[in-house]
């Protein structure tokens, strides 16, 4: 990660009642409104890595794409397990899977986007297999992704680029959540590289950062 030059902060905004058209958007979202399609995506079912395709492909590439469109990034080694991070045609969701060294699944869920936050439910299994643990990411939060992407597409920040991550952290302790989104766009007039996080309880946007220069 590259050091950041200059960090501009533009202004804090710490209130409840939202301050803007975006920050409306976030207001409305309600947790048990989410849809969490995403969640389509993969399932709690046994699977194993599948060793002779990643040995044919791994002469020419670890990156490529199936038929359907499908991105897959494959790694690993006997040593330290294996790896698969698949990207649909066309979709901000990554499917990571993680399996041991009998190749069968360790675990499986959704990110968005190669380098951001887990998102809706986990499965964990055991060297034999069994199903022992579901975690549901989302449950902790009011803010929903889909709010989020509307957000960042009101803008002008490229969803596909990879200089555009979302992240969200939840503190136990204290009950609270906090998203934070980086991103080249737009905010109130500013242009460039921003920082954006967003309050998950109050939806009120906390700080707004302008990188200047090479940054991260």
């Amino acid at each position: 990660m590259k050091k950041i030059i200059l960090l501009c902060v533009l202004f804090t905004m710490c209130s409840c009642k939202p301050q803007n058209k975006q920050q409306e958007i976030l207001e409305k979202t309600k947790h048990n409104k989410i849809k969490n399609e995403y969640n389509k995506l993969v399932n709690k079912e046994f699977e194993k890595f599948d060793i002779d395709r990643f040995n044919k492909n791994r002469d020419e590439a670890e990156d490529y794409v199936l038929n359907n469109g499908t991105r897959v990034i494959e790694y690993g080694n006997a040593e330290s397990g294996y790896f698969i991070e698949e990207t649909p045609k066309k979709s901000l969701y990554v499917i990571s899977k993680g399996f041991y060294l009998n190749l069968g699944i360790r675990a499986k869920g959704i990110k968005f986007g190669n380098v951001g936050c887990v998102l809706g439910i986990w499965y964990e299994f055991d060297e034999k297999g069994e199903l022992i643990k579901e975690t549901n990411y989302d449950k902790p939060f009011k803010i929903a992704i889909d709010d989020v992407v509307q957000f960042l597409e009101n803008n002008k920040a490229d969803l596909y680029a990879i200089t555009t991550t979302v992240n969200r952290f939840y503190n136990e302790k204290t009950k609270t959540g906090t998203w934070t989104l980086r991103y080249f766009g737009e905010y109130k007039g500013n242009s460039g590289k921003l920082i954006v996080k967003i309050d998950d309880e109050s939806r009120a946007i906390q700080e707004v950062i302008k990188i200047i220069g090479k940054g991260i």
